[in-house]
């Protein structure tokens, strides 16, 4: 019962953090044409993984325990209009899964889009995921 406590008490703490660092954060511009892309009620909040160990085989042991705070590389936002609209536009099937994410204006690669999900960075598993690169933007505040 007290891990429960633990779980719900750590999943709070990094919930703050995020908003923490996002709250200050207004939009985000594409770094080619400075287009403003998206604002922060898009965004999509997930609690940040075990970064590098996630990825890596899982001994039985458990002894290897590493601490590392990574900042994940993309953004996770909602599926916003003119994603959508730009699939359409570039001539791509219905119902495709997975594809690229353009910048309206300049059609510069801003991210990838996977309705299937897609593991961040962090470790976290994200669905449906629609990845804005952080280093493909710029931060608004």
């Amino acid at each position: 019962m007290t891990d429960a406590k633990e779980e719900i008490e750590e999943f709070l703490e990094l919930k703050q953090e995020t908003t923490e660092t996002t709250s200050r954060l207004v939009a985000l511009k594409c770094k080619k044409c400075r287009r403003t892309l998206i604002s922060t009620e898009n965004f999509v909040t997930h609690t940040q993984g075990s970064g590098q160990n996630a990825f890596s085989y899982k001994k039985r042991d458990n002894s290897y325990t590493s601490i590392s705070k990574s900042s994940c590389s993309s953004y996770f936002v909602e599926p916003l209009d003119w994603i959508l609209r730009g699939k359409e536009q570039n001539d791509k099937e219905e119902g495709e899964l997975d594809g690229k994410i353009k910048c309206p204006k300049c059609n510069a690669k801003l991210g990838n889009y996977s309705w299937a999900g897609m593991q961040c960075s962090c470790g976290t598993w994200v669905t449906p995921s629609f990845a804005i690169h952080r280093e493909k933007v710029d931060e608004v505040y």
